[in-house]
């Protein structure tokens, strides 16, 4: 009975030194897991951004939800993102949505991320997963397939893009369309201000856009 005692104390021992040993092991990882975990050194909530240049208003950004890490010159908006466009006068151009974007600080480069929405003012509807507004160049331009549709539903798609923020004056890279109207090809060039060098560019420079 004494033997059989002692063992039982022995194993009794043994399994308690495990499961601490196994609760200090978990402790460890989760501590290890909160310190690998960046946070973010600011946040916002619903607030918005104004790009300007010279005194001029260019764009007003709008973020549900805004997020900067220490060390990088980068907002980060997960909740959502619209974007206003303004002309030289201050006119309202053009309105974007997007699921995502980022702010470079540094440039102020506005980025847009998902399900990407830009309508002009004129009408023209421009979508696309990635769109980046060039705050140097005043351009927003996009490296992956983008669809441009027009008033009347005349569609055209091209991987690559770039345009001012009123869509008129534009450039898309290896274009194909679909239209349900007749189009005059020589009147339709004669119309570009600057014929393209390739055929796998197709500039678009309507004439409301070439008054200004």
């Amino acid at each position: 009975m004494i033997r059989i005692r002692w063992k039982s104390s022995i194993v009794l021992g043994f399994t308690i030194l495990c499961l601490a040993g196994c609760s200090r092991q978990d402790q460890e990882i989760v501590s290890t897991d909160q310190e690998k975990k960046e946070y973010p050194s600011q946040e916002g909530w619903n607030s918005q951004i104004y790009l300007s240049k010279a005194g001029r208003l260019q764009a007003v950004v709008r973020y549900g939800h805004m997020m900067k890490f220490d060390g990088l010159k980068v907002y980060q908006f997960d909740e959502g993102v619209v974007v206003d466009f303004y002309d030289d006068e201050g006119e309202h151009t053009s309105h974007l949505t997007s699921d995502k974007g980022e702010y470079h600080e540094a440039t102020e480069d506005v980025v847009g991320r998902g399900n990407v929405v830009v309508v002009s003012d004129s009408g023209l509807t421009l979508r696309t997963d990635v769109l980046r507004w060039d705050n140097g160049k005043e351009k927003i331009i996009s490296d992956t397939l983008v669809m441009l549709t027009t008033p009347d539903y005349d569609t055209l798609y091209g991987v690559g893009f770039e345009s001012n923020a009123d869509l008129t004056r534009r450039v898309i890279r290896r274009p194909w369309g679909v239209s349900d109207q007749s189009i005059d090809f020589e009147k339709f060039e004669n119309a570009f201000s600057e014929r393209p060098s390739a055929d796998t560019v197709v500039r678009q420079d309507t004439v409301e856009s070439r008054k200004k």
